[in-house]
């Protein structure tokens, strides 16, 4: 059996952290929110979110200091293999990026393609950078330039190709294994990384290839 927690242990922390990203990256940006660090507002306000949870625990005699400081490093006893993965997972994604991968699978895409495959062909291409790099902001990056003027060129709406983009690019982010948004989600649910990248992969697949066939079909009607 287990103690009786309280609402406010869970609302104070996570109000606190929504709202205290927002005011860092104000902070951060000195005044402009889209010029502010979107990775040190995280880092503070998940310090300060945590402090706030040290209080309440402290203030209604639930943990002594000394149990929290043991429950802190458990904590991060237990996450420092995952950040290994994540580190590792980092490296791996740099290092394909540095090699090029992404702008050789976006050589699959050129104007002399027919004009109703090419929206398929950015979200295939979109998705196997992002797969193998493990980020959607760095797909984004490369492919965006080169789907924008096909899509002028064939006078397919941009919009189309930018979605086709931005869904590829989500897609082979969350499918990738060493993407960070796979391994905290395999972290968060208390499941084998390998085994949740095993089990989402057939379904994502699924889906992928229903999105493609709709690019097809709304292609030929545009």
């Amino acid at each position: 059996d287990k103690e009786k927690s309280r609402k406010r242990y869970f609302l104070f922390p996570l109000i606190f952290l929504t709202f205290g990203i927002v005011v860092f990256m104000f902070i951060t940006g000195n005044g402009e929110i889209l010029n502010g660090s979107g990775s040190a507002s995280v880092l503070y306000s998940t310090v300060i979110a945590i402090f706030i949870l040290g209080l309440l625990q402290i203030f209604d005699k639930r943990k002594s200091y000394t149990q929290l400081i043991e429950t802190s490093f458990k904590g991060m006893g237990e996450l420092l293999p995952l950040v290994t993965v994540v580190l590792f997972a980092f490296a791996l994604g740099g290092s394909m990026q540095a090699l090029g991968t992404g702008s050789f699978i976006a050589s699959m895409i050129s104007e002399s393609l027919p004009f109703w495959s090419v929206a398929s062909l950015v979200f295939l291409s979109a998705a196997l950078i992002s797969f193998c790099t493990g980020t959607s902001w760095g797909t984004f990056a490369i492919l965006i330039p080169i789907a924008i003027p096909v899509a002028i060129s064939t006078e397919l709406p941009p919009s189309l190709l930018l979605a086709a983009t931005l869904g590829g690019g989500v897609f082979g982010d969350h499918c990738s294994p060493i993407s960070d948004s796979t391994i905290l989600s395999s972290l968060a649910s208390g499941c084998d990384h390998l085994t949740h990248v095993k089990t989402q992969l057939p379904y994502s697949l699924l889906v992928a290839v229903i999105t493609m066939v709709l690019f097809a079909i709304v292609s030929l009607f545009i």
